[in-house]
């Protein structure tokens, strides 16, 4: 009776729920307890939809049921093939948009095709770039080569510009950035670095430039006494051998020396602008100068003879005649060079000591040598315990 009013209302309502439940009554022999638990779920709900006096009611629900299955079981026949995740989808966009089975009139396995005909899988290789996947056109690989050719001609250019540049302003200007190891004089054959203006602070340029004067005139007051002990050792002037490689000695120590030792010392003291040690080794050195230049302008008979000083020029004028008046001329010039050097230094000397004192030189010198002095008597005192 259940099942009539079944075929009765589906009928009545849409057709293809007759077909659908003709063919679940047809095939009940090959479906077994698989079509037959509907109907008892069904009768159940005809059961509550007499008891509420709408036997209607209970016939469709179970016509629902049977379809919800049917679905279902579609929608599970379908996973394997389509992934699980795709049939889920399917299986949700079909219920939220057509409601329930006997609701619509599209089946579930019309709503896995289509929505597996839309939905596709993401390939493997979906976040390589189009050249990783050998998908870049030959004419557009080619374009690109082009253009990084193109590129790269176009930097190698600017480069080469960029290096002339740098090339003509060096020889104009010295150089775009400052160096201070590069080597700038003497401006015809430049063998050292002298950039009085570039690597000295404003406040000490000019203590630089007199002891670079001074340092230029004891290079000439060497070679101006070379020389002239030279002529008058090769014309007999009173001059012996050995007096003249005392000469040699001196010219070829002073010259290299006059450099590192007092000047550089001098130029790196102004530039750390009142360092104790700086300008301790710049005293140190440039009073040895100082005393040379004394000596250089006496020439006293016994250790002075290698210069061309004052007694040499007495002896010279004395002997008289041409070749001694001549000699005696140029020793009086020695003379002076070496006398002006000698007065020239004692103002930088005065003048570097000071900035030294104004700088707090003094002080801190007398407390490094009240460390130095106690130092030493600890270490003798652990030296004098230790014995004991």
């Amino acid at each position: 009776f259940r099942t009539s009013c079944a075929f009765v209302f589906a009928r009545r309502g849409r057709g293809w729920r007759s077909r659908s439940v003709a063919m679940d009554a047809s095939g009940g022999e090959d479906k077994g307890e698989a079509s037959d638990q509907p109907l008892l779920q069904g009768g159940q709900e005809s059961g509550q939809g007499a008891a509420l006096g709408n036997p209607f009611a209970s016939a469709e629900g179970a016509v629902n049921t049977i379809q919800q299955q049917r679905q279902q079981a579609t929608f599970a026949e379908f996973k394997p093939q389509l992934g699980s995740n795709v049939a889920d989808e399917a299986e949700a966009s079909f219920f939220s948009a057509h409601g329930t089975p006997a609701s619509s009139g599209i089946t579930a396995q019309e709503a896995v095709q289509d929505v597996g005909s839309t939905t596709k899988k993401p390939e493997a290789n979906s976040w390589l770039p189009g050249w990783a996947k050998n998908e870049v056109k030959e004419d557009e690989t080619k374009s690109k080569l082009a253009e990084l050719q193109r590129k790269e001609k176009e930097l190698a250019a600017r480069e080469k510009a960029l290096e002339r540049r740098e090339t003509e302003a060096g020889g104009a200007a010295g150089s775009l950035i400052p160096d201070k190891t590069r080597k700038n004089w003497p401006w015809c054959f430049p063998i050292v670095h002298n950039d009085i203006a570039a690597d000295i602070p404003e406040a000490e340029r000019p203590l630089v430039r007199f002891g670079f004067i001074c340092w230029m005139m004891a290079e000439s007051g060497y070679l101006l006494n070379f020389v002239t002990m030279f002529l008058m050792l090769i014309t007999g002037s009173g001059i012996g051998f050995s007096t003249f490689l005392i000469t040699c000695m001196a010219t070829g120590a002073g010259v290299p020396l006059a450099w590192i030792c007092w000047y550089k010392s001098l130029y790196h003291a102004a530039q750390s602008k009142g360092g104790v040690f700086a300008y301790l080794k710049f005293f140190f050195h440039f009073s040895a100068h100082v005393g040379y230049c004394a000596l250089a302008f006496l020439a006293p008979p016994i250790i002075g003879e290698f210069s061309a000083g004052l007694f040499t020029m007495v002896s010279q004028f004395e002997k008289g005649g041409g070749k001694h008046g001549f000699f005696g001329f140029m020793c009086l010039m020695n003379t002076l060079l070496w006398l002006g050097c000698g007065l020239l230094s004692l103002y930088v000397l005065q003048w570097a000591f000071k900035i030294f004192r104004s700088g707090g030189g003094v002080e801190a010198t007398q407390q490094a040598g009240s460390a130095a002095l106690v130092a030493a008597k600890a270490s003798m005192g652990t030296f004098g315990t230790s014995n004991t």
